[in-house]
């Protein structure tokens, strides 16, 4: 499945020939517009030549490629190499096509069957053309322009390279140009905007308290502005040489994200940032004054549609900040400016050209890694150690901004008449549609593919406003995609874009930007694996004294918190803005619907609330009934109006189906059964057939308990044959061999162990289901071995040295956890949960060792459920560890000693249920002996 020869051809080279062949008139046609630059001696039009015409040469053999291929297999299926010619590794069928290929006339030739494919290439080649034409003239008409730039006379060209970015407006690219006398950026754009950018920096430091060095501050490249293009300083990368630039850096970027914020500053992503040492220089400064357009009621509810507007005012547009993608293309990909890390970026697909050289050619999609960007200060950046530094430069240059006597209409003034670009869709959308466009279905009947283009334009518009809607104006993207060009919305800077942006900062919550810089640098984060290691803070002096009344004003204080930090609606409706831990990663967003970080735990704890404050066991507290009754709203809107990701206990389907049992237990109402049961139907289908996560917190193995957990509740036997369903699945994806069993998942696809994501979890999901009526008795007693093979590959883990079991996933730094989600607490809690019902002496055993390899490890770390001290203490309580009151007493004494600590989110807030407030809320309820709360640890 090679995309290259053994010879170590290069795909892009497969089709070199005959896209030679095609580009060759073309050729020809640059080499006599280059001849009138006279201004340019030979050499240099030589060089640009060859530059013009390799980019012209990489843009046909992408777009042809696939053209080409099934012209390949209709010469094989038509016999048109030769008797002998057959089989996978036949070449001769390969040779015998790139000649005719290569051949001249052959695109006259195809003009039957795709009739659109001469003109569609002649389009491309001209814009091309035209384009480094129009490139050497001003080369040459501006070279003594780029003095100011080099630092002296630019002599001769070396080298020229076209495409840095993407094509707009006729094939028109930034480009970089390498001189005897140093290197300088082409822009085919007015560049108006970033020499006033330059400008505003340097009257911003002019008084700045405590000023950076003017090459330590943050700044654009110099820039000439020419008419309708212009010339950029070469910015070289440089990573920083000690900590102190390092911290320097990330001030920077915090006051980066103040002044883009000020500016109204969007899409500053990975390759429009270049570190320079302790200076992050935005390099490309065309997406400012920016306007987000106002995006419909969502049908969740008004709080939803306040949170999520208030979201996007933030400093999150600016692209800085780091943002998961959740298409097909970019799903869980942090293309932002500050973050991008390396190790945190999951694989994405690429098309490429598989067995090339033989008969068997064909596209395949192969996983790549994200190509790396010169953003980054450090070749091992470590953020989560500058989180900090990135809040105090924002801050202080935001101060800086709003002190007295500063008048911000003027400072943006200097803008007005400036060109600026308006970002109305997302480049990856056009990617995918110029790629359909050129696709062989497209090139045949080219009238269907843009009408398929247009449909899919204006369904795209419907959910994304501000973008076009109007006919002409789709029409027009649709024209420049079909020439292989990226659409372009640019508009000039007037007085009323500077009064609106002024406006849009002066107006904007700057508690909730602090916020959202905080907790969105979590986002940057996919596998908390790759943290630098965890700075463990134990309680001083742990007391157990006045214990329930500290319990009670705790709690009290907590969920006034969590109430507090709810987004209300004038419908009444109540969410909350957050760090939330998708399949893509974490992200900030208005809360989804899930267990584990959404909507679903919150209102949960608010019920456990309400019911302990009935009971008698926890203080009243004003507003709780109300932000429970209008979170529940949301919950159920959020459930029916948007897509459910996944089956798991946690993130997906099952976790709706036990939030809504567990609702059902602590409040009693009947109408909550009947809601556990309709999203239980999600578990039927295609959710689980389709199942890539596996595991208990995100995938299939999560649905099991639930629908067990329904099953009893009802009495329905279908919530048995679901999960039966499930336990088939699961059978067929386990991996077995010597070790025992365990399960490949997307995020961990070595195969891990450990409750939440490994073999434990699963193990002991079909364990529970061998002990149900479901299935046939052939089934259940495969599904107790499957699960005993489970347990095997996790005590194949366990070290007696270290006294707990390895965790083996890719990328690890510590080797040993003792939490819910990957360490010792996990595999405990589920093992003594097996004990309690089968009274199986080994699983006795495996809660026992984990038990002392929690206690030996101890306190101090966060106080969350997945990866905390709330968890570790609700293991160690049930196993009978210790005096309960020396583990209540470290709970309470940490939580007024430090606050609520949340996991990777730290001082952020987060009302989550696993891994923020609602889970303190939460124990504390569940620290009181009386009280019998579900337990969201093991789904009871």
């Amino acid at each position: 499945m090679s995309g290259s020869t053994p010879d170590g051809v290069d795909e892009a080279e497969w089709f070199a020939g005959p896209v030679r062949g095609i580009a060759r008139p073309w050729r020809d046609d640059l080499a006599r517009r280059l001849a009138a630059v006279t201004a340019l001696d030979r050499v240099e039009r030589d060089v640009v030549l060859e530059a013009g015409h390799t980019a012209l040469l990489r843009s046909l053999h992408a777009k042809l490629s696939r053209l080409l291929l099934v012209e390949l297999h209709a010469l094989r299926l038509a016999g048109g190499a030769g008797p002998d010619a057959g089989g996978a590794a036949d070449t001769r069928t390969w040779a015998a096509f790139i000649e005719q290929a290569g051949a001249e006339g052959y695109l006259g030739k195809l003009a039957g069957r795709y009739a659109s494919v001469g003109p569609r290439i002649a389009a491309v080649a001209r814009m091309s053309v035209a384009a480094t034409a129009g490139f050497a003239q001003r080369l040459a008409a501006d070279r003594e322009l780029l003095r100011p730039l080099l630092g002296g006379p630019a002599g001769p060209v070396h080298a020229v390279t076209f495409g840095a970015g993407d094509s707009h407006r006729g094939g028109l690219t930034v480009s970089r140009v390498d001189f005897s006398g140093g290197s300088v950026m082409y822009k085919p754009r007015p560049s108006e905007a970033d020499v006033a950018l330059g400008a505003l920096l340097d009257e911003l430091f002019t008084d700045f308290p405590g000023a950076p060095a003017s090459d330590e501050r943050i700044r654009v490249p110099r820039t000439v502005a020419c008419e309708g293009h212009g010339w950029a300083e070469f910015v070289h990368h440089r990573y920083c040489a000690d900590d102190v630039e390092l911290a320097a850096f990330y001030r920077n970027v915090g006051h980066w994200l103040a002044v883009l914020r000020f500016t109204g500053g969007t899409d500053m992503h990975a390759e429009n940032m270049i570190a320079a040492g302790p200076v992050p220089v935005i390099v490309d400064a065309e997406t400012l004054f920016d306007s987000p357009a106002p995006f419909p009621p969502s049908g969740r509810g008004d709080a939803v549609d306040v949170a999520a507007a208030a979201i996007r005012r933030t400093v999150l547009r600016t692209g800085l900040l780091p943002v998961r993608g959740t298409g097909f293309a970019l799903g869980g990909v942090d293309i932002s400016g500050v973050g991008a890390l390396p190790g945190q970026q999951p694989l994405i697909p690429s098309p490429v050209i598989a067995d090339g050289g033989t008969a068997a050619a064909r596209f395949h999609v192969d996983l790549v890694a994200m190509p790396t960007a010169g953003n980054h200060p450090s070749p091992t950046p470590v953020l989560s150690a500058y989180w900090d530094r990135i809040l105090a430069g924002f801050r202080e240059m935001t101060a800086h901004l709003h002190r007295p006597g500063v008048d911000p209409y003027r400072l943006l003034s200097r803008f007005e008449g400036a060109q600026a670009r308006r970002i109305l869709r997302p480049t990856q959308a056009y990617v995918d549609i110029g790629r359909m466009l050129w696709h062989p279905a497209s090139l045949h009947d080219e009238a269907a593919a843009v009408e398929r283009a247009r449909d899919i334009l204006r369904r795209n518009a419907e959910v994304l406003p501000g973008a076009p809607t109007e006919r002409a104006a789709i029409d027009g993207e649709i024209a420049d995609l079909l020439a292989g060009d990226v659409p372009l919305f640019g508009f000039t800077v007037d007085a009323a874009a500077v009064r609106n942006t002024v406006e849009d900062w002066r107006t904007a919550d700057l508690a909730l930007e602090e916020s959202v810089i905080q907790d969105a640098l979590v986002g940057a984060y996919l596998n908390e694996r790759s943290l630098p290691a965890r700075v463990q803070e134990a309680a001083r002096d742990p007391h157990a004294r006045d214990r329930e009344r500290r319990r009670r004003e705790l709690a009290a204080r907590m969920v006034r918190r969590l109430c507090d930090g709810g987004v209300r609606g004038e419908d009444g409706t109540v969410t909350w803005i957050s760090p939330v831990f998708t399949p893509a990663g974490w992200s900030i967003r208005v809360l989804p619907a899930d267990l584990y970080t959404g909507q679903g735990g919150v209102v949960l704890t608010l019920a456990e609330y309400a019911a302990e404050v009935r009971a008698g066991r926890a203080e009243e507290v004003p507003g709780v009934t109300e932000t429970l009754e209008g979170a529940l709203r949301v919950l159920m809107s959020t459930e029916d109006r948007t897509p459910t990701p996944s089956a798991g206990a946690f993130s997906g389907a099952a976790s709706q189906v036990w939030t809504w049992l567990a609702l059902h237990r602590v409040l009693g109402e009947d109408r909550l059964l009947e809601r556990a049961a309709a999203r239980a139907v999600l578990l039927e289908g295609r959710l689980v057939e389709d199942d890539v996560e596996v595991d208990l917190l995100n995938g299939a193995a999560g649905g099991i308990v639930p629908l067990l957990n329904l099953a009893s509740a009802t009495g329905q036997e279908r919530w048995l044959a679901a999960a039966a369903q499930i336990g088939r699945r699961l059978t067929g994806l386990a991996t077995v061999d010597a070790s025992g069993a365990r399960w490949t998942t997307r995020l961990n696809p070595e195969g891990i162990g450990g409750f939440a994501h490994g073999a434990t979890g699963i193990g002991w999901a079909l364990t529970r289901l061998a002990l149900s009526d479901a299935g046939a008795a052939a089934e259940r007693h495969g599904w107790a071995h499957l699960a005993e093979l489970a347990f095997a590959y996790q005590e194949s883990l366990y070290q007696p040295d270290h006294g707990n079991w390895l965790d083996v996933r890719i990328g690890a730094e510590e080797d040993f956890f003792t939490s819910w989600c990957h360490g010792s607490a996990g595999i405990g809690v589920g093992m003594l949960d097996l004990h309690r019902r089968t009274g199986d002496p080994a699983h006795l055993d495996m809660a026992r060792r984990a038990a002392r390899a929690c206690a030996a490890e101890g306190f101090g770390w966060s106080h969350t459920l997945c990866h905390g001290d709330l968890g570790l203490w609700q293991f160690l309580t049930s196993m009978n560890v210790g005096d309960p009151a020396d583990l209540d007493g470290e709970i309470l004494t940490s939580l007024e000693q430090r606050g609520p600590v949340g996991g990777l989110a730290r001082e952020a807030f987060s009302p989550s249920l696993m891994s923020g407030l609602s889970g303190v809320v939460h124990t504390l309820l569940r620290m009181h002996r009386s009280a019998s709360l579900p337990d969201p640890l093991v789904l009871d």
